[in-house]
């Protein structure tokens, strides 16, 4: 790793917002200049992409960070990945972490760096081949920070600001694989319902009927 006063100015992708705490309080700490990027198509379903990028939103108010969004989810690709047996980790890494050096030029920064590498349960190794490769003949550095001794203390940080804490990587497969995979299915439909009750949409031009009010034959 460079020294600090070489990255100074640091493009940081958050995965979600639980995971930034920790990460975002090192990097302050160590005085460097962090603005964040979400950048996450991998997340499935959308209901539940917006909710990261909900809880993003808080923690870059929280810190009062600049935030960049960008894409949306993207959840046919990691269907297609599962279907034809390729490795989807490498790919998400890959694809998220090309967008955020390609964001990070764009923008002058000095250094990128992730979220990802808090987490005891993502392929740290992975991770820092894709993030050199991101930066290979850029004028950038990848930070290869390893965080995940505050991964808990991230999550405590995250619980006492109200975060939602999430119990899925994020794609399709991941949420497949999850041991709560029922629970967060009915918590996703309880969310798209409610959004779709409080729609504009829905308020102006449906029309609800009771049994009292439906003609009968």
């Amino acid at each position: 790793m460079t020294s600090q006063k070489e990255n100074k100015k640091v493009l940081l992708h958050v995965c979600c917002g639980p995971c930034a705490m920790w990460p975002l309080k090192e990097l302050l700490e160590e005085g460097l200049d962090v603005s964040l990027l979400f950048y996450n198509p991998n997340i499935h379903p959308n209901v539940e992409w917006q909710r990261r990028l909900e809880n993003t939103v808080k923690v870059a108010r929280h810190y009062d960070l600049p935030l960049l969004v960008r894409g949306c989810s993207l959840a046919e690709e990691w269907i297609r990945r599962a279907e034809d047996g390729l490795d989807r980790c490498r790919y998400c890494y890959e694809m998220r972490l090309s967008c955020v050096a390609e964001e990070a030029v764009k923008g002058g920064f000095d250094a990128i760096t992730t979220t990802l590498l808090v987490s005891p349960y993502q392929d740290r190794d992975l991770i820092l081949q894709e993030g050199q490769r991101a930066v290979q003949d850029r004028d950038l550095a990848f930070l290869p920070y390893d965080w995940r001794d505050g991964f808990r203390q991230g999550q405590t940080m995250a619980r006492t600001l109200g975060l939602y804490r999430q119990k899925y990587c994020g794609c399709l497969v991941s949420l497949e694989e999850s041991d709560f995979r029922e629970k967060i299915s009915r918590e996703h439909e309880k969310i798209a319902l409610r959004e779709c009750l409080n729609s504009a949409d829905f308020a102006q031009g449906a029309k609800l009927f009771d049994m009292d009010t439906v003609s009968q034959d």
